[in-house]
């Protein structure tokens, strides 16, 4: 583990379980929406973003307490099998180490969805996307965002997020900006189609919104 690993690194220790984390059934919701999102260049690889590394993540809250999440720089495949999704099975924020279950590693934006799933009972998808016209303008658009100080992937980032949901408003919002973590925008809902379509109104909404510099 790195404590200074850039965009897209695992920056917590894991210890994983080489056994396939679920059946193809139960990410079905979850890759209709990342097709989506790869179209639009919210979640993918590429060679000018990040330095070339993968970005974003989706998830899904499964029972016991556990959770399924994309794999660790997977950002670069069409679509995902269950053998590139990791479930996470136990966790210590306190001692930043996560237990997973897959043939891959887990995202490394794990931690950010832990404290979003333990944060708010009612969620149940999370999706982690990458998207500099909503981020840069997260101030305008009246996002929550964290503290510009804490790391993407982090503990102090688990711990931000932790924070910014206790109250009550910011829960309801469904979105958060990570101010430490470049063009990084988490969005969580009940159901996938309610966590995807918040991500995709704030694009529009943005994309509507005249610029204060636009002639």
């Amino acid at each position: 583990m790195s404590v200074a690993s850039p965009e897209g690194v695992i920056r917590f220790c894991v210890e994983c379980e080489a056994t396939m984390a679920c059946d193809a059934f139960e990410i079905e919701d979850l890759e209709a929406w990342r097709v989506e999102l790869l179209r639009r260049g919210l979640i993918g690889q590429a060679a000018g973003r990040y330095g070339g590394l993968g970005f974003g993540n989706l998830s899904k809250r499964l029972d016991h307490g556990t959770f399924l999440i994309s794999g660790s720089q997977t950002g670069h495949l069409r679509g995902l099998t269950p053998a590139e999704y990791a479930r996470i099975i136990d966790f210590s924020p306190e001692r930043n180490w996560v237990r997973s279950v897959g043939l891959t590693k887990p995202s490394s934006e794990a931690l950010t969805h832990l404290a979003i799933y333990q944060s708010l009972p009612a969620a149940q998808y999370v999706f982690h996307a990458h998207s500099p016209e909503i981020w840069n303008r997260r101030h305008e658009l009246n996002i929550p965002s964290t503290h510009p100080k804490a790391e993407g992937g982090t503990v102090a980032m688990f711990y931000e997020v932790a924070m910014l949901l206790q109250d009550h408003a910011v829960s309801q919002r469904g979105i958060l900006a990570m101010g430490g973590h470049e063009d990084g925008i988490v969005t969580w809902g009940q159901t996938a189609n309610q966590a995807g379509t918040v991500l995709l109104q704030f694009l529009a909404t943005d994309r509507k919104t005249p610029s204060p510099t636009a002639a």
